[in-house]
């Protein structure tokens, strides 16, 4: 039956299934290395073993189909199949090659790259994984990562501490985030510079209590208990002298 196609079914065919069976490989291959081990180098190698799989699937197609059409159309079709939809794969690409090179933060170390801020969970071929600050998983991709600023905060001599104060919905948030920024706006030394400023902002309002979370900065060495315990301290004093109520 198959040879009864014409040339052109059979070339389209093959690699339909060439493609298919391609992907299914350089999918599990970047499954198996991201699976097994937890180093950043290694998930980047089976990373580049899947991106070799994907090139060498094309180089089959081109073999087969021949037509010029089908291979535009298949190639494509792979290609959106492979990176999910991803218009820009080729930037993201080079810039996991430029991350996997240049080594500006590694696995574990707390980031803020992109707007997005959090502890580094994954560094892929075409993505970056942060554990972000509300426990959610961030993706972001490898261009936006190296077109923009990064800081890592796991570099320098400085721990990032907060607290969490539950504060009435009933409440005006703007009055008390006002107050808690005006009270540790002057925390620690580190306060001063721009991206180790403290901070406050509004988690989630659930229950009719809104969940503020106070960020600030400090030196390595100290006490970051005590640390800790200072910085709710300092924001409950600034509530309550702004006549803020605090839930039960």
């Amino acid at each position: 039956m198959f040879d009864s196609l014409s040339p052109f079914l059979r070339s389209l065919i093959l690699s339909v299934l060439i493609g298919l069976g391609g992907s299914i490989l350089a999918f599990l291959v970047s499954l198996l290395f991201s699976r097994l081990s937890k180093k950043t180098w290694l998930r980047f190698f089976g990373s580049l073993i899947a991106a070799g799989i994907v090139i060498w699937t094309i180089k089959l197609i081109l073999d087969v189909a021949g037509a010029v059409g089908v291979v535009v159309i298949l190639g494509t079709a792979l290609t959106g199949a492979i990176t999910l939809g991803s218009e820009h794969v080729a930037s993201d690409l080079v810039a996991g090659l430029k991350l996997f090179l240049t080594r500006p933060f590694k696995t574990g170390d707390y980031v803020s790259i992109a707007g997005q801020s959090g502890e580094v969970a994954e560094v892929a071929l075409t993505f970056t994984a942060l554990h972000g600050e509300a426990g959610d998983r961030v993706i972001v991709r490898n261009s936006d990562v190296v077109s923009g600023t990064i800081f890592n905060y796991s570099t320098r001599p400085v721990y990032r501490i907060e607290v969490q104060i539950s504060v009435p919905a009933s409440q005006d948030l703007e009055k008390a985030i006002e107050a808690i920024l005006e009270a540790v706006k002057d925390f620690s030394p580190q306060s001063a510079e721009e991206d180790t400023r403290p901070g406050a902002v509004c988690e989630v309002v659930s229950d009719g209590l809104m969940i503020l979370k106070v960020y600030a900065h400090v030196s390595a060495g100290l006490d970051l208990s005590a640390e800790r315990t200072r910085l709710m301290v300092t924001a409950l004093q600034a509530l309550r002298q702004k006549k803020i109520e605090l839930s039960a």
